[in-house]
């Protein structure tokens, strides 16, 4: 009798979550429980992996430049006129309150990953919402997956930065112009969405092309009395969209103007942006060919897509989005003057959905053959496969496995525990965050150029000597010049952490007396890996740290230290040593 009880408990579970298993295939019309669990599965297979990736996936310098502006922002400086940034300020003054909130944290990097992580599952739904609209809820759902687990959107859309932000909100402004019948409420909050991507970045005038562009195209190969629509209606909802969209931007703009800083805020936006010939070498002259050969071939293929789908409707979303994304790819290749994987995000959710659409297809009809994989296919697609392929292709990446944040993290950490907050430091593109930089403009592809070209000062040196910075970070690329005064003047006390100070060498004639040059004024010490040092500097004993003003000073040793340093004093006093003096025992 207790064993029947047993059964009796144990079924009806059993059949509980077959039977959920199967609502849950019958809603996204999926060929059985079988496949719904597959896709279960793989999405939260999915969501983990995204969340470890997070943890273990190598900082961009992307990330710590918009966190160092984030930064700027919390402690009151201004975006452009106190802190450089080439980017509309908007993704920066949304986080700032919330920098705020943390605080100054070495993991402040994590923080951000995870704050920014909700949009990742908003572009998620809006992909998952346009697969539906285009094929079907099946084809939504493993568009999804398919995306999610495609190398290079997985580790792009983790890192935080603009662009992910700007891509799901470009995602929601797709969603909504196609979600129902065009109206003016739609085509508002469709142009307010692509308004706050102009917010965010300037690249979305692309954005705004490929929609007027691949929605003129669709219409006519579509034609417009069989969508329902007359002139003056779209015309009306096209005027509505375009206002819309000048809104954000616009109060954006004139934000900055009335605060007096308009100079500085087109300089950053536009005028730093544009330079003619730029990177030739990354972009050869001949792509420009790219897009007026290859784009008729996108609207040929967009009118067989029209021509094979009986639903004038549907015709039009999937003709849209093909050429949409047929429009952005191509016109990136041809006239985007640097690439970055990331300028691919807005791409990739609307091109998996069409091939998790032709995937499904292609599995229904093998399904169907006498091959011997059809039974498997009849009981999971074609889509499963695919996407459990590009997880170990993902899990095969080197760089999954031997990059780490930690680099980024310790040295936020050696930054916070070396400087004061009112201490400047000399670094790359801020990756240091929380300090003021000495040099204004960040160290990145365009401004090299510029640099080069004499289009801007390159008065690192200068600034550093003027602002008495004592910290300099070589995590990414400087102007030759930069470089030769960090090298001159500066030591190595950690992985790209650099102190002011130098090694200390013995005259020709007399090996106690060491004349050395002082560039940056500050207060130093002198610094030996066996105990403490002792002599005269600039004729008076030297009894610990010293200012000294830039020029000529004389050291005569009477202790018998055979390697000697002199070292910012701050550094010495917060047990920061040579990076040369670490193997022997470090100062007590």
């Amino acid at each position: 009798m207790a064993l029947e009880a047993t059964i009796s408990t144990i079924r009806p579970a059993s059949s509980r979550h077959r039977s959920i298993a199967q609502r849950g295939a019958d809603y996204f019309g999926m060929s059985g429980p079988a496949e719904f669990m597959a896709a279960v599965s793989l999405f939260l297979l999915m969501v983990v992996f995204k969340l470890v990736s997070i943890m273990r996936f190598k900082f961009d310098s992307d990330e710590s430049q918009h966190m160092h502006v984030i930064w700027a922002w919390a402690r009151g400086f201004v975006q452009y006129r106190d802190v450089f940034d080439n980017h509309m300020p908007l993704f920066q003054i949304i986080f700032a309150p919330i920098f705020a909130l943390i605080g100054d944290r070495a993991t402040i990097l994590y923080w951000m990953r995870f704050i920014l992580l909700p949009m990742y599952f908003v572009g998620a739904w809006c992909t998952y919402r346009i697969g539906e609209l285009l094929f079907s809820r099946r084809a939504g759902v493993w568009a999804v997956i398919l995306v999610g687990l495609y190398a290079l959107h997985h580790f792009t859309s983790l890192e935080f930065r603009t662009d992910n932000l700007w891509a799901p909100l470009w995602l929601l402004c797709v969603t909504t112009l196609l979600s129902q019948a065009l109206t003016m409420r739609r085509a508002l909050v469709g142009g307010l969405l692509l308004g706050f991507c102009f917010g965010i970045s300037m690249k979305s005038i692309l954005l705004l092309l490929a929609l007027l562009v691949s929605a003129t195209i669709a219409l006519f190969l579509v034609r417009r009395k069989q969508l329902g629509q007359s002139w003056s209606h779209l015309a009306c909802c096209a005027a509505a969209f375009l206002a819309a969209v000048t809104l954000v931007p616009g109060i954006i703009a004139a934000a900055f103007a009335l605060a007096g800083l308009w100079r500085d805020f087109r300089y950053c936006n536009f005028d730093h942006n544009i330079l003619s010939s730029l990177d030739a070498k990354y972009h050869p002259a001949w792509w420009i060919i790219v897009f007026p050969v290859v784009f008729p071939f996108a609207i040929y293929a967009a009118r067989l897509i029209v021509r094979a789908t009986p639903e004038p409707a549907v015709a039009f979303r999937r003709a849209f989005i093909f050429l949409i994304c047929g429009f952005y790819v191509l016109a990136l290749r041809s006239f985007w003057k640097i690439l970055m994987r990331q300028d691919y995000l807005p791409f990739y959710p609307l091109a998996f959905v069409f091939i998790s659409g032709i995937l499904l297809a292609f599995s229904s009809h093998l399904a169907r053959s006498d091959l011997r994989a059809s039974n498997y296919l009849r009981r999971v697609p074609l889509p499963a496969f695919v996407a459990l392929a590009e997880f170990f292709l993902v899990l095969a990446t080197p760089r999954f496995w031997i990059n780490s944040p930690q680099v980024e993290a310790n040295l936020l950490r050696s930054v916070l525990r070396l400087t004061d907050p009112g201490d400047y430091v000399l670094d790359c593109k801020g990756e240091t965050i929380f300090r003021q930089r000495c040099f204004w403009p960040v160290m990145e592809s365009i401004t090299l150029e510029r640099l080069n070209r004499g289009l801007l000062a390159d008065d690192a040196a200068e600034r550093a000597v003027e602002t008495h910075t004592c910290v300099a970070v070589m995590m990414g690329r400087m102007p030759r010049k930069a470089e030769q005064f960090i090298w001159e003047n500066y030591i190595p006390v950690g992985n790209d952490l650099e102190v002011a100070g130098r090694f200390l060498k013995s005259s020709a004639t007399d090996n106690r007396r060491m004349d050395f040059a002082v560039v940056i004024p500050a207060s130093y010490e002198i610094v030996a890996p066996d105990g403490p040092v002792e002599g005269m500097l600039d004729g008076k004993p030297y009894d610990g740290a010293r200012f000294l003003a830039p020029g000529e000073h004389t050291f005569v040793q009477t202790s018998s230290r055979t390697q000697l340093a002199l070292l910012w004093a701050k550094a010495v006093a917060r047990n920061f040593i040579p990076v040369k003096f670490s193997r022997s025992p470090a100062k007590g």
